[in-house]
């Protein structure tokens, strides 16, 4: 064996699962396998962490030289048949075609229906934070997988398997590694892209306070039916928490990063002060005139 072959083997992360490839394994090895391929952390395997990945799958697989002719083709080839989105890049389930895995683990990641809006995202975040900790705790994010499975039809499944798959979860998702989600790793987890602020980017409360009344009116009108999703006439539930959140941000009250780390929080203790200013009738909800007079406390 060549220097350079010993070298490049002695490099090779996938050499610590000699299974790879050949039999199911559990969801421990392929977190830790995503984990180390991903390795600019955005939720693919992509750029260089694919070259790596295809060239170790290559040298675990067999005990000829390595070149980069062949890690190109192996490359190509597992392309071709796997890469489902044709983007060029390894999601999750198409990293999971190549490397058999658990397939009830799998299952969390394969979903009929994506979210679609931020407001989504919240109203889930609302049902699995149950303590309002303004974090998804182990024990909660062990409901939303039990939920989850057993959408799917996986009603039956093992308490020490839910415990083994809320570990993996972490160990993808959990950035920082404080032991449970932000809204921020919970988004990532659920494959959403969170909405731009729209009280920033639309501009929508630039000089608010110079506009003439009619145009401030129609200001307000383009805020409210943005959150307004369900077309109620009201904001309530996930709408004020999205409405309150981007609040926050606009008046630079929520430091840092879009969904933080401590954001959720921040949001709820914001809201209790808004709502007892602003929701006047106490019914919960936030009337067009309501929205008003908390869009007044940035005039």
């Amino acid at each position: 064996m060549s220097t350079k072959r010993r070298m490049s083997y002695y490099d090779n992360f996938l050499k610590k699962y000699p299974s790879a490839g050949k039999s199911d394994m559990d969801a421990a090895k392929f977190s830790e396998i995503w984990q180390h391929y991903d390795s600019n952390n955005s939720g693919y395997i992509d750029d260089e962490g694919l070259d790596k990945f295809f060239k170790d799958l290559l040298m675990t697989m067999s005990s000829n030289e390595v070149t980069p002719e062949l890690v190109k083709d192996l490359k190509d080839c597992f392309m071709e048949s796997y890469d489902d989105a044709k983007d060029g890049r390894i999601a999750i389930t198409e990293l999971a075609n190549i490397l058999p895995t658990d397939e009830n683990f799998i299952l969390l990641f394969r979903r009929e229906e994506n979210l679609q809006s931020s407001v989504e995202l919240m109203t889930l975040w609302k049902k699995y934070d149950k303590n309002k900790s303004g974090y998804i705790t182990r024990h909660e994010l062990g409901d939303f997988i039990r939920d989850l499975l057993a959408q799917r039809g996986k009603k039956l499944v093992p308490e020490e398997k839910i415990k083994e798959y809320v570990k993996a979860m972490l160990k993808i998702f959990d950035k920082n590694n404080d032991g449970h989600l932000s809204l921020a790793e919970m988004a990532r987890l659920l494959a959403i892209k969170t909405e731009e602020n729209f009280l920033i980017t639309s501009s929508r409360m630039v000089k608010f306070q110079d506009l003439s009344p009619k145009e401030r009116n129609a200001r307000l009108n383009e805020v409210f039916d943005h959150y307004d999703k369900g077309k109620t006439n009201y904001l309530e539930g996930a709408e004020i928490d999205l409405f309150v959140k981007d609040l926050l941000d606009y008046g630079g009250l929520n430091e840092g990063d879009d969904f933080q780390q401590d954001s959720m929080r921040k949001v709820q203790i914001f809201k209790q002060t808004l709502m007892q200013h602003c929701d006047i009738d106490g019914d919960g909800k936030l009337s067009k005139g309501e929205v008003k007079m908390c869009i007044g406390i940035h005039e």
